[in-house]
């Protein structure tokens, strides 16, 4: 094994203290902020290990998830609302995205409240969708409401997933650590190779 049992459990005990700490509080809200406004971070990956080793905290956790990503989202909106010409612009062209922001716009004018509650359930990002939701001035309420049934949906979701398969994924883990950890940096090398060559 990789670490031994001694090694595993001080890991274990540091990743529970930082789950149940405010600091991992913030580092979360901070990241689902992020994601929905201007940074390509994803919150599932730091709130699914949160959500396994505290499974008690699953509502504060969800909720502060929640939030923060709504609050990061109304972000997003006013960027594209208000700021597009001196931030959203630079913000989607660093990103890549400039071609598809108008596709974004459309897919908001022509189905507005439903496609920010089915972004839930895409792999587009959501910064851009709110983004494209402000330049297409959407409704700034039909958009909240939007936005918070939506990320309320992601995460309960997520919640629901490791609350019934976190145990099986955990001791999935523990027997298959070397295998996991090998495929996970090939993944990432992978990652980083496609991105720098796209």
């Amino acid at each position: 094994m990789l670490l031994s049992s001694n090694n595993r459990e001080v890991w274990l005990r540091r990743a529970e203290a930082f789950s149940d700490s405010r600091s991992g509080v913030v580092v979360l809200a901070s990241i689902a902020f992020a994601d929905s406004s201007v940074l390509p971070v994803v919150p599932d990956l730091l709130l699914i290990p949160m959500l396994l080793l505290r499974p008690d905290r699953t509502f504060s956790l969800t909720a502060t998830s929640v939030v923060a990503s709504s609050i990061g989202a109304l972000v997003g909106y006013g960027i594209g609302h208000i700021a597009w010409a001196s931030l959203g612009e630079t913000l989607v062209k660093m990103y890549g995205q400039a071609d598809n922001i108008q596709r974004y716009q459309r897919l908001v004018e022509d189905w507005g409240l439903w496609i920010i509650i089915a972004k839930s359930f895409t792999p587009i990002p959501f910064k851009f969708i709110a983004i494209a939701a402000g330049v297409a001035s959407m409704n700034l309420l039909t958009f909240t409401a939007a936005t918070v049934i939506g990320r309320a949906l992601h995460f309960a979701i997520l919640a629901l997933l490791v609350a019934s398969w976190g145990q099986q994924f955990l001791q999935l883990v523990a027997k298959y650590e070397r295998w996991l950890l090998g495929f996970g940096i090939i993944g990432a090398i992978s990652l980083g190779i496609a991105y720098a060559t796209r």
